[in-house]
């Protein structure tokens, strides 16, 4: 009877193994060992496959064109709010800082969002968040129809609306550069080339329907707004198929004979994984044929299979890739794969962790609140430890400044155009020439700031991109500062163009810059602490620049603050390569 009982448990055994072997590698949770990783690169042919994501095409464009008219409705709303913001001083006879405190709501929870919206895009997905997003943000729009007072429209459009474009925003952006790696500085450009043409269709669009009424503003803007849900809807998770791809083979199983087998972690997210040594496998091979159990191997099996039957579909997780928020070429970092295969994604801060541990604690990690995910995420970006790092702090600083000054101008814009005897129709156009100008500008740095330029200095791409930087932002605020000179609609249509051209590198290269400086390892951390630099100065900056108007009675000292401030925040990084070279040679 033993020995039958033997050959049954034998028998058991061999099945768990085999159902384990026939789970399709579909989702990046799946434990492999390494003989058996070698048989699932082989097709019905013999031919060498690998798993790997679809990237740089197919239904990633789709996801452009979803993100390009996020953009459109969204930044078009908060770019052309100046045009309505000036009717509702006058309904509500407010002042220039009180009415202001609405679009700086707005525009600082949209941006301070960041860390918030990356942890629920981290879980549940950038489809789920996006249309999450539209609503709450729709719901506050609808509700302003209804406004009594400017405090009504803090709450309603600045709180509301800022947090729902805050849900929007972030996997607006990350759901692109999950879909594209080679492409990618090219599909991020046109996504965000939306924040212009939205700024060109919105401005005249608000200023005819103001002729109707203010409020019927906000009916339209509500459509709008749910519309973005739509775009949403195309943010569907990446998927990965089978080639064939004898070089990627070969480089794979090197590393896996190096590390053993690869256990693709699903608590870090699809695009993350965590080896595991043959020694601990066969540990644990061992323990279950010493005690003729096979609790470990069924424990095993029920979780491969419900996570099969979950699908790609759901997975989430994105966040702790560390390209993630990048959006430039991804020729310019050599370190990063390009092919992201099933088989090789590993972080270097991951936790190794013996399957042993992970079969035991399987059921236990389930019953974990949900929000802790949330919050390890939320965590992460906000690590203040990297202040310590004095180029970081540095930039951060000047994205505070920037932050300060580059909204109040398009906030007052119509309102001192109007001050100047412009018509509404010419202030409204003023501001759709600013929207066309940066749409431009934003095309020209994401072609340049990835070559190299033809003069003695300019092989170094990432001192070009800085000096780009540096350069754009310095002349945006001389010009601000001199709109003082501007009595016309020609004047004043040249500066808004010309804001726009160069305001558009502050757009483009933040995030590139930032790997420029402390590298693609910690630019999760470090995006979500500009996020927050930058949603604090844009909280603060129109308020100051209104309260410069209403003592003053003009707005010329307010552009000639922003002014100021965009001229500082560009200066103040000439010193970075001389700090670079310093901390170089101090390293060695």
């Amino acid at each position: 009877m033993q020995k039958i009982a033997e050959i049954i448990e034998q028998m058991m055994l061999e099945a768990a193994k085999e159902m384990i072997a026939k789970c399709e590698l579909v989702m990046p949770s799946v434990i492999m060992k390494e003989s058996e990783m070698e048989g699932r690169k082989k097709d019905a042919k013999g031919n060498d496959m690998q798993y790997v994501p679809v990237v740089d095409g197919g239904w990633g464009w789709i996801v452009v064109i979803g993100s390009f008219f996020i953009h459109v409705f969204a930044d078009g709303i908060v770019y052309s709010f100046g045009i309505l913001l000036e009717i509702i001083m006058k309904e509500f006879n407010a002042s220039n800082a009180k009415a202001s405190v609405i679009i700086s709501l707005l525009t600082g929870l949209t941006l301070g969002m960041g860390p918030i919206a990356s942890a629920i895009t981290n879980k549940f997905g950038c489809r789920v968040t996006t249309i999450l997003g539209s609503l709450i943000a729709a719901t506050g729009c609808g509700a302003s129809y209804y406004a009594t007072s400017v405090e009504y429209l803090m709450v309603s459009v600045g709180c509301v609306m800022g947090m729902g474009f805050g849900l929007m925003y972030c996997p607006a952006i990350v759901i692109v550069t999950m879909y594209f790696e080679k492409k990618r500085a090219m599909a991020t450009g046109i996504a965000v080339c939306g924040a212009g043409v939205g700024t060109v269709l919105f401005a005249p669009i608000s200023e005819a329907l103001i002729k109707v009424s203010w409020r019927t503003v906000f009916v339209v803007y509500t459509v709008i707004v749910l519309m973005c849900s739509l775009c949403g809807a195309t943010f569907r998770p990446l998927t990965f198929v089978a080639v064939e791809d004898e070089t990627r083979k070969k480089k794979v199983l090197k590393e896996d004979k190096k590390n053993g087998f690869v256990e693709m972690d699903e608590e870090n997210g699809p695009l993350s994984a965590t080896l595991l040594s043959p020694q601990n496998q066969q540990n644990i091979n061992d323990t279950e044929e010493k005690n003729g159990k096979l609790e470990r191997s069924e424990s095993l099996t029920r979780d491969i299979s419900r996570r099969r039957s979950r699908g790609v579909s759901e997975s989430t997780g994105f966040i702790t890739v560390q390209d993630v928020f990048y959006t430039g070429s991804m020729s310019e970092l050599p370190q990063v794969e390009l092919h992201r295969s099933l088989a090789s994604l590993n972080m270097k801060d991951d936790k190794l962790k013996s399957s042993e541990e992970m079969v035991m604690n399987r059921e236990e990690e389930e019953k974990v609140n949900k929000a802790r995910e949330i919050w390890r995420t939320v965590e992460k970006m906000t690590d203040i430890s990297l202040l310590a790092n004095p180029i970081f702090l540095l930039y951060a600083i000047s994205n505070l400044l920037t932050s300060i000054a580059f909204n109040a101008p398009l906030v007052f814009l119509p309102s001192h155009a109007t001050n100047l005897g412009l018509t509404p129709a010419q202030s409204a156009s003023v501001i759709s020439v600013f929207g066309v100008m940066n749409t431009v500008g934003r095309i020209l740095v994401g072609l340049i700031s990835d070559r190299k330029l033809p003069c003695r200095y300019g092989k170094n791409t990432a001192r070009n991109r800085l000096w780009t930087y540096v350069s754009s932002l310095s002349l945006c605020g001389l010009l601000t500062a001199g709109v003082l000179f501007c009595n016309g609609y020609i004047t004043l249509a040249m500066y808004s163009g010309l804001f726009g051209l160069t305001l558009s590198s502050y757009v483009c290269l933040t995030s590139v810059l930032l790997v420029d400086l402390i590298g693609i390892e910690k630019l999760t951390n470090a995006f979500g602490l500009i996020l927050l630099f930058q949603g604090i100065g844009t909280v603060i900056g129109p308020p100051i620049s209104g309260q410069l108007a209403d003592l003053t009675g003009s707005y010329n000292m307010s552009f000639v603050f922003c002014g100021v401030a965009l001229l500082i925040s560009g200066l103040m990084l000439v010193c970075v390569p001389q700090m670079q070279r310093k901390r170089t040679v101090s390293a060695a």
